[in-house]
């Protein structure tokens, strides 16, 4: 069975337009592969904690005894046993908001979900595709850092992980026609679950 893992990032305090495009992508997709379960990861305060000093020592005695039990390699453990993950974050500051950094730096676990080797780090998780889901107030253009990141980390810890990028944009620009274009980036959200 099929392990689909959605990182929700949409911290919005509104109606979300990245969630509304993730989930036009998530149901097409449900849709057109049967044998899916579905599992998400809220990142919300309180449930992804950044890695303070002492978080960090207590993790590293974890690593060291190979404890991969505990509650904060939960999405560690998570993140690895995914066949498929789709990332959905607004794009904030030329990347995404700061919780995705702080849920990514928990699940980066050394022996868990990458391993250390002569020619460099090997991915341990088995996730073979990855597609990251944004929405922008401007144009993205070549200033895609959030993507740009996903990828590298998709390299690190899934190796040959597919990569697909997903997005709408121009959704603050006056006299753009907002509605339109997200109902294009819903139509092809739901295309792109189909393959």
């Amino acid at each position: 069975m099929e392990k689909l893992l959605f990182i929700d990032a949409c911290i919005s305090t509104h109606n979300s337009r990245t969630k509304r495009l993730a989930a036009a992508y998530i149901d097409e997709y449900m849709k057109h592969h049967e044998d899916v379960v579905l599992e998400t990861a809220v990142l919300r305060a309180g449930r992804v904690e950044p890695l303070t000093k002492e978080r960090l020592s207590e993790r590293d005695g974890y690593i060291a005894s190979m404890d991969f039990d505990q509650p904060m390699f939960d999405f560690a453990r998570q993140f690895k046993e995914a066949d498929h993950v789709v990332v959905a974050a607004p794009y904030w500051d030329l990347s995404f908001p700061s919780i995705l950094k702080v849920y990514i730096e928990n699940i980066v676990v050394d022996k868990l979900t990458f391993t250390a080797t002569e020619t460099g780090f090997a991915g341990l998780c088995g996730s073979k595709k990855i597609t990251y889901i944004t929405t922008a107030g401007g144009f993205i253009g070549d200033r895609n850092f959030g993507f740009d990141y996903i990828k590298g980390m998709a390299a690190m810890l899934c190796g040959s992980a597919e990569t697909e990028f997903i997005s709408a944009e121009g959704l603050d620009i006056q006299g753009m026609d907002i509605d339109s274009i997200m109902e294009d980036a819903v139509k092809k959200a739901a295309e792109a679950a189909k393959k």
